[in-house]
């Protein structure tokens, strides 16, 4: 389990890292070409793709992953969410594809949209979910690396000046085909075919059980732009821009999380209830001393490590990254804790705890951001944050009892690693 769990975390990191690596790279080149303005219009049109698959997706390929985990031969279930998903994006679609009929508005803007949200429909078959609960990350790693590898290569060959805004558009839907080809690649070596089905009463009952899944990660999403929101709306773009800068550091931190996640929702999934608790508290205790080890060093260096990114004009701005580190040393756990109910099948539990982790978060945003500023949308992020990790552990412990500060449990843990 040891060497697994090695490979697989390397898989993840390598995967993020260098994914958002050559995503940074794509992004300044289009910038570069297009200008402000245009950069700005293909930001405003991926936006309508983000949410189109928020809504296609809504907690489908999470329930796949835990299914798919406890038996990687459910050719049922990887059909039914895939055909479930396959139907949802179609019916999003042809709603998307009519609203940019009826709505007036600039016509190159609305072909940039139509270009971006064609993406939806070759995202059904990325089938990333399979891959990532028989535990093989190098899958999933290698299909982001070659999604965003291949959109920059396109982009390279095909956008020259402004006028091929459209190349954006194309490009990514390109890059998508290419690493959902080669996914669907692996995945037919494994399962010999593609099973896709789709039945009403049955995807009606899928549906209902990936909502409560779906709808807190619409939450989650709308929750990374209120912060901004607020302060755009309150105070001035200074303030914006001083918040943005620490928070987009925090962001690239939280790869750690997103690699954890991955890595450790299947092993959850398809464990016990007293395994999942050891699980737990093993990798809980983990995941803080690596959070908590990086807060110490960039609370130290926070100055240094603002003005070496952005500049000597962003340096009040090292007061803010100083309490959204606090806010990174508790996130990853609530997000492995969350996963950690969605295990036992208690979506539901989950929902609520994200939920109120919203309305506290709008609550206190909007009241110490108005007060405080930037410092205050830090302190509110922070501490409702830490009030649903409370939260969160209580409702987990209601299921399965686990010890956050028990030394034991890594004794308790060497059985789990024979495996």
């Amino acid at each position: 389990m040891i060497k697994r769990l090695s490979k697989n975390f390397f898989s993840l990191i390598l995967g993020e890292g260098l994914s958002h690596l050559i995503g940074f790279i794509v992004n300044a080149y289009i910038a570069r070409i297009l200008g402000v303005e245009g950069f700005g219009i293909i930001n405003y049109s991926l936006a309508f793709l983000t949410y189109l698959l928020l809504f296609s997706t809504m907690g489908l390929p999470t329930l796949g992953t835990r299914e798919v985990a406890r038996d990687h031969n459910n050719m049922r279930i990887i059909g039914e969410i895939t055909g479930t998903r396959f139907f949802l994006t179609i019916t999003l679609y042809i709603i998307f594809l009519l609203s940019l009929l009826i709505i007036p508005g600039n016509p190159v803007i609305k072909k940039i949209i139509f270009l971006y949200i064609l993406t939806s429909i070759p995202y059904v078959f990325y089938l990333e979910f399979v891959f990532q609960a028989r535990e093989e990350m190098e899958y999933v790693a290698g299909a982001k690396i070659i999604q965003y590898l291949s959109y920059f290569i396109i982009i390279l060959i095909f956008l020259k000046n402004k006028n091929q805004i459209f190349s954006v558009p194309i490009s990514f839907l390109g890059s998508y085909i290419i690493a959902t080809l080669f996914l669907l690649i692996f995945f037919i070596q494994k399962y010999k075919k593609i099973y896709l089905s789709f039945d009403p009463l049955k995807s009606y009952q899928i549906l209902l059980t990936a909502l409560p899944i779906g709808f807190a990660t619409i939450i989650y999403q709308a929750l990374i732009n209120l912060p901004v929101i607020c302060l755009g709306v309150f105070h001035s773009e200074k303030e914006v821009g001083l918040f943005s800068a620490g928070f987009k550091i925090i962001l690239l931190l939280l790869i750690v999380e997103r690699a954890f996640y991955y890595l450790l929702f299947p092993i959850f999934s398809k464990q016990d209830q007293k395994k999942i608790g050891k699980s737990l508290a093993f990798f809980s205790q983990l995941i803080l001393s690596i959070t908590f080890l990086i807060t110490i060093i960039g609370l130290i260096f926070a100055k240094n490590i603002i003005t070496m990114i952005y500049g000597a004009d962003f340096a009040p701005g090292s007061g803010i990254l100083r309490i959204l580190l606090l806010y990174f040393m508790i996130a990853p756990l609530n997000t492995i804790w969350g996963y950690g109910l969605i295990a036992l099948n208690q979506e539901k539990k989950f929902f609520n705890v994200i939920l109120l982790i919203a309305l506290s978060n709008l609550i206190l945003i909007s009241i110490l951001g108005y007060l405080l500023k930037g410092i205050g949308v830090a302190m509110a992020l922070f501490i409702s944050e830490l009030f649903g990790l409370l939260i969160m552990k209580r409702n987990l412990n209601s299921v399965v009892y686990f010890n956050l500060f028990s030394s034991s449990e890594f004794k308790d843990f060497k059985d789990l690693l024979k495996e």
